[in-house]
Parts: C-alpha cells; structure tokens; sequence
C-alpha cells in the first residue's frame, strides 16, 4: 500500500487519506479485539432488545422454538460451494443470523446443522462456527454494531437430491424445517431445465428500531424507547407521490419485499443479486461511518450514513426464499462499508470494505484472493460470473483500481478456459456475469459507466459472453446486442437471438425496490446531445419508456422518445476526475448517441430465466422474461412485458482463432 502524506495540517480529506490514517492509528493504539468488544457492549443493550424483538417474529413465523439462553435464530441463507474451476460441490453453505435480548451468547454456546431426508428425520449433524461480527470504529451519532452469524458448509450430498435441515443450539432452540436441493452432477446426463431469477438494488422497507429516536422527531428531545429512524433514512421509504406501484396510491408499497415473494413463484434453482444488496449505507460512496446528521439523511463532508443492523431486516425479508434456494451476490457501490475494513485483506492488500459481507454472506472464494466478491460458478451448461464493477468504475471511484488489475487478469484466464479449452468449452454452452455499474444503460441517474465497458466489453465481445445482469440503476433496461460497443441488429421483445453471432445482451434490472430512476429528459441545456448532433423527430422527446402493452402519452412518440434512439445519453469518464463535494472522487459526463435501447421500464421488476440444456448437437435455450411488480391496470401481482431467447447448439461453445478476433 502506498503510503499517503496528509495535508492540511495533517488531517485526513481524501478517501486514501482516510484509510491509510485509520490503519495506521488502529496499528498505534493496539486496540484488542477485548476493548473493542467492551466499548461496543456498554451501549448496546436498547439496541439489542429492539433487534431481538424483530427476530423473534420472524424466528417463531419460521415455525422456530426457543431454548434456555434465550437466543433466536434468524435471516438464514444458501450458497453455492464452488470448487476452483467453478464446478459445484454436492453441498451447500448455510449463513444465519443468532440474536439475543443482551446482545451478548452464553459463552459455551455451540450450533450445529441437522440435515435429513425429511422433516424430523435429520441423521446428520454439521457444527457450525459462529462469528462475532464488531466495527473498527465507533459510528459518530449512530447505532452500536455487534452481531453473531453462525456459518458452515453441509458436505457429503447427493447431486440433485432434495435435503430438509435446521439449525439446532446447544441450549435447546431449534429453527424450523427448511430444505434445499443440491445442483445436478456433471457428465453425459442431460440437466433438467431450470430457472434462476435476478434482481439488483433491493434495500428494505422496513427500518430497523433505532431506540432513541421517535419518529420524526430531534434526537436530543427524545427520551422514549421503541421509535425508528424516519422514512428513507435506513430504508426504501422514499417513494415519489406519483410513483404508479410503490407511491401513495401504488398498487404495491413494499416492493423490495414483494419482489423476492414473487421470485418465490418462479420455482428458482438459485438468485442474482446484482449489487446494492440492502442499503446499511445509503450514501454508497464508500465513505466512513458517521450519522450525526442522519435525520437529515446529509452525511458529514467525507462520511456515510450507516446503520449495520439493516442487515438484520434484510436478512429477514429475504429468508422466505433465500432459506431455500441459494443466493448469489454481487457488489455495488452501497456495498463498501469501511466501518469493519477487511477482516483477512489488511496489511499490503487493499482495504475495500468487504470485511463485513465476508462474514454476513458466503462468497465462493474461487476468485481473485484480493477480491471477496469475485468468484464463478458452473450450474448445468450455464456458467456464471460475479464481477466487482467497484474496481472498474469511472463514475464512483472510493474503490477504483484496488485489485490492481488481478480481477480484470483472472477475468480473462477464466473466459479464455470456458471459450477455448476442450471439454470445459464443450460442457458450458451459456456464460452469464452479473455485476453493479451498467456498462450500457440510458437513464438519467447513472447511465453507462465508461471504465466498465472499457475493461470488459472487448472480453465479453471476444469471448462471446451471452447475458449480462446489471443493477445500479434503478429501472429495467435491455439492450439489443453487442459487438465491440456496436449494436449488430434490433431485437424487440419475443426475438431470438444467436449471441455467437449477434453478440452481448446487457440488462439493467435495477428495478429491485430503491426509489425509482428516470430515464432521460428531452435534450436541452441538462441533457445535451454530442457536439454536432442536432435532434431531428422523436429525438426531439424525452427517452421515455418501451415495453410489451406500454402506449406512450399522446400516442406513439408524441410525448416521449418510444424508439431505440437515444441522442442525449451519455457515460462516465475517468477524465477530469475529481473529488465532489461529499468527499470522494467520480468522473465526469460524456454526452453520447446510442441506438441499442430495445426497452425500458422505469419501475419495479425482476428476471426469471429459463435454460433448457440439450445432448451435445442439439439445440439449447436460454430465455430471459422480465417480470413487472403490480403493473398498474393488470390487476395481477406481477406482468410479463419482455422476453427473449438466446439459442446455441449445445457443446460447441469453444470458439475459433478467427472469432477471438477484434471485428
């Protein structure tokens, strides 16, 4: 790590500066991890009970008994285990949460996984760790951080085989029943068609009890217990009036929570989330926590908001399923919380601010071991890949470049041994990657991010990945696809598309349950088009939205832009890189033309994706259904309003010298 030389009298400002002082006054104060745990306990016990209370319910919904410690077990979930090349292990990787009235577990407390055939015939048992998750740092004006997470990995299985399992303390408390089925086997067998489902940017729409605060009102007049943080603070509750679903008069208020309900319906073998998992901090520049003025949702120059115990909620929104099928994340830029640093990546290596998500989720370690969030996964023919845009981004740059290109470099080894390499080309038909910051998109918010595409387009290109899941903004777009960052032909809804020859198809399906994004305005002096480009007809209208059964205002582009052609977009550049006013670098705007926006819808949605693997020289298909959320007017929970299928010949995924070529 370089080291940094502080100015302004030695103050740290900049992001780095913050850092490098923070590790190095940690490394000079020889703080034991026994201060750091008396400090945190000395004020945790209001918000111990009030966690423990949201716990409680959900444990005892979840059909869990309590034993004689009084400790709950809440917020489980599933992964994938993944050995090195991708391939999965017949087992599954287990994640709850253990949560007391104290905030503190007896000190003799064990936790073990029973898995069985069925209900109540568990014939093994698996001890599970458990791990005591504690800040770095105190959080100025905020809650005390200090939570327990039991984790283990249940080996030995059967491919594809249904096993029921709960967890079980050593004070008596049982979970209730949950079960899982493992991922097929490899070999001659053709797979079983499946589905998995995504989404990005979900947060919560709940908050979690804060006991000094009622709502709405100033802290330092406050004195009850039991109040929460005010809507929008530490949740998705900030809904515009006119929002048609999740506004006032919506057809659905809790978005975030409905959507992995109705992912629910798909019957999903395993879910993406593509980044921005629960929004601890809403900020989500990756800055230190502080929430001194966090009624004023304004963080300090040079801090975030943070509040760990988010987690919490989240965990228990997403137990439903994620209790039942495995979860795969992704990380975004609210996703880098610098309060725990990173628990095994300190010294040389960067501090990202995973340290937390390491010991809340299980991410396969398969990856760049620099690079926590980084890893692949083989399910049937379909091989998935997690990218850390953090490290790419040009727009929000806390954690640009912290792998020093390894990412980029392990990236290229593993698509080069997918595309090129005997058997493993011949068993993968389909690559998928799932990542934060678009690469392609044209909404107002955020739109494309330059560095991203720039490190990865030409490797998608070259090595004709199929699919690529987005988040960051918060809509669903999808683009026709891409070749090199040229649209090779129009794909409306219900097309089917060779990406061998057609190229990339990116999708932003941002649309998790955050506050939506517009997409962009007409152009004008806010939205300019290029130098030169004048706009001419429907360029003249705002880039308005384009989906199955959509009817624009006024009729078809009357009152908005419903066609591909989008003159006003625009992506992010690492030029004229500076650090904004809330204290972290971002790049600057570049207008662009773009005329590979097949459809957008600027509310709340998931994917559902359907694969039918096929014997080697037959026909495969993956097929990506976008899911709208209560599409007002449809009087059904959910809407299809795009599908398209991408087809290969299943075993002839390797690719020749002359298709690894730049065209």
């Amino acid at each position: 790590m370089a080291v940094v030389v502080l100015t302004n009298g030695g103050r740290p400002e900049t992001v780095d500066e913050f850092s490098d002082w923070n590790v190095r006054e940690l490394a000079r104060e020889r703080i034991s991890r026994r201060s750091v745990l008396k400090a945190v306990m000395a004020g945790a016990g209001g918000y111990a009970f009030a966690q423990f209370q949201l716990a409680e319910a959900a444990f005892a919904a979840g059909g869990g008994k309590a034993g004689r410690a009084g400790v709950v077990v809440s917020g489980r979930h599933l992964s994938f285990v993944p050995t090195a090349d991708g391939v999965l292990q017949p087992a599954m990787a287990v994640t709850a949460q253990l949560v007391s009235k104290t905030g503190n577990l007896p000190a003799k407390l064990r936790a073990f996984i029973d898995v069985g055939a069925a209900p109540g015939q568990y014939g093994t048992r698996v001890e599970a760790g458990i791990r005591h998750l504690v800040g770095r740092y105190a959080i100025p004006g905020g809650p005390i951080g200090s939570q327990f997470y039991l984790k283990a990995t249940v080996g030995g299985l059967r491919p594809d085989t249904v096993y029921h399992y709960r967890v079980r303390l050593s004070d008596g408390t049982v979970s209730g029943d949950a079960h899982f089925t493992t991922a097929p086997a490899g070999g001659s067998a053709v797979p079983a068609p499946f589905t998995f489902t995504a989404f990005a940017d979900v947060g919560t729409n709940t908050a979690p009890t804060d006991p000094r605060y009622a709502w709405g009102q100033n802290p330092s007049s406050v004195t009850a217990a039991g109040g929460t943080w005010p809507a929008g603070v530490f949740d998705d509750n900030s809904y515009l009036a006119d929002d048609p679903v999740a506004g006032p008069q919506g057809t659905d208020q809790r978005p975030a929570l409905t959507q992995t309900l109705l992912m629910a319906t798909q019957r999903p073998v395993f879910t993406l989330l593509a980044g921005d998992i629960c929004y601890a901090n809403p900020s989500g520049s990756g800055l230190p926590a502080d929430d001194t003025t966090a009624l004023t949702r304004k963080p300090p120059k040079g801090k975030n908001l943070y509040n760990p115990y988010v987690w919490d909620v989240f965990l228990n929104q997403i137990e439903p399923l994620a209790a039942r099928t495995p979860w795969m994340f992704a990380t975004g830029n609210h996703d880098m919380e610098p309060l725990y640093g990173d628990t095994k990546f300190l010294g040389d290596s960067p501090t990202h601010g995973y340290g937390g998500l390491v010991e809340r989720l299980d991410l396969p370690a398969n990856g760049p071991k620099t690079c926590p969030s980084v890893y692949r996964f083989v399910y049937a023919n379909v091989g998935m890949i997690s990218i850390d845009a953090n490290d790419l981004s040009a727009e929000l740059q806390t954690n640009t470049g912290y792998s020093g290109g390894a990412q980029v470099s392990w990236l290229k080894r593993t698509l080069r041994e997918w595309r090129t390499r005997g058997e493993r080309a011949k068993d993968i038909d389909f690559i998928v990657a799932f990542m934060h910051h678009c690469a392609y998109s044209t909404t107002n918010n955020h739109a494309s991010d330059g560095g991203v595409r720039d490190a990865l387009d030409p490797l998608f290109s070259k090595y004709q990945v199929d699919l690529v899941v987005q988040g960051h903004n918060h809509l669903l777009e999808r683009t026709d696809p891409i070749r090199y960052g040229k649209r090779t032909r129009s794909a409306p809804d219900g097309s089917t598309i060779d990406p061998a020859k057609d190229g990339v198809t990116y999708i932003c399906v941002g649309s998790g349950g955050r506050p939506r994004y517009p997409f962009r305005q007409a152009p004008g002096p806010a939205a300019p088009p290029p130098p030169g480009v004048t706009p001419t007809g429907a360029q003249k209208l705002a880039a308005g939205q384009r989906y199955r059964g959509y009817r624009p205002p006024g009729g078809p582009n009357t009152g908005e832009n419903n066609t591909e052609n989008i003159v006003n977009s625009y992506f992010w550049s690492k030029e004229k890189t500076a650090v904004k006013p809330a204290g972290h670098p971002a790049g600057s705007r570049v207008p662009e033309v773009v005329d590979w926006s097949q459809v957008r819808y600027d509310d709340y949605a998931f994917i559902a994706v359907d694969v039918v693997p096929a014997a080697r020289g037959a026909r495969t298909t993956l097929t990506v259904r976008s899911l709208a959320d209560a599409l007002p007017g449809t009087r059904k929970p959910y809407t299809e309003i795009d599908r398209i299928t991408l087809a290969r010949t299943a075993g002839r995924g390797a690719i020749t010298p002359d298709e690894r070529r730049e065209t």
